[in-house]
């Protein structure tokens, strides 16, 4: 089997499996024909060379550098990392939260079901995440969904503060820096 390459680069263009005459004439120009194709991720340079680790799915290989590029743009990356602090921001709203010592659901059909539960004015004996149950007085109730509104407030603020440091951001590397 003989792998052909570039030769500037020392890219992998295709493997071949032929007499040397075919092999020469299936050689484009810039190109070298080298015996043992590659494994995956190596370049050739007076042998074959493993590519150093991808650091992110984003990044290329650069034949040239010899090393992987992120070639998303600023904006591209602010993007991203915005819809990545979105889902984090949701994960967190609907992760569940603390009160009175216990952690309660926070999912979009357990917020109906705390509110319609402080609306209604009467107590209840309560599921928490763990599936233990704990006894709610109506007030207990109404204070369970001011915690949860507490809780929503925050996760959306630290999802506000990390748009505005995204937003404000002037490099690939203070995008990366945030966090929730």
């Amino acid at each position: 089997m003989t792998a052909i390459v570039e030769k500037a680069t020392g890219r992998f263009i295709k493997s071949i499996s032929a007499p040397d005459d075919v092999v020469e004439m299936n050689t484009p120009e810039g190109c070298l024909a080298v015996e043992d194709p590659p494994e995956p991720n190596m370049y050739y340079q007076d042998g074959w060379v493993a590519m150093p680790a991808q650091p992110t799915l984003y990044h290329i290989f650069n034949y040239d550098l010899k090393d992987w590029i992120d070639p998303r743009t600023l904006d591209e990356i602010k993007a991203q990392k915005w819809a990545e602090i979105k889902s984090g921001r949701d994960s967190l709203e609907f992760g569940g939260f603390e009160f009175e010592g216990g952690v309660y659901d926070s999912d979009q059909v357990s917020q109906g079901r705390i509110m319609g539960a402080a609306v209604a004015g009467v107590d209840q004996v309560w599921t928490l995440a763990d599936n233990t149950t704990v006894e709610l007085s109506a007030s207990q109730l109404q204070q369970l969904y001011a915690a949860l509104q507490a809780h929503i407030a925050s996760v959306h603020e630290r999802g506000r503060i990390a748009r505005q440091l995204i937003f404000d951001a002037e490099t690939k590397e203070q995008v990366e820096e945030i966090n929730l």
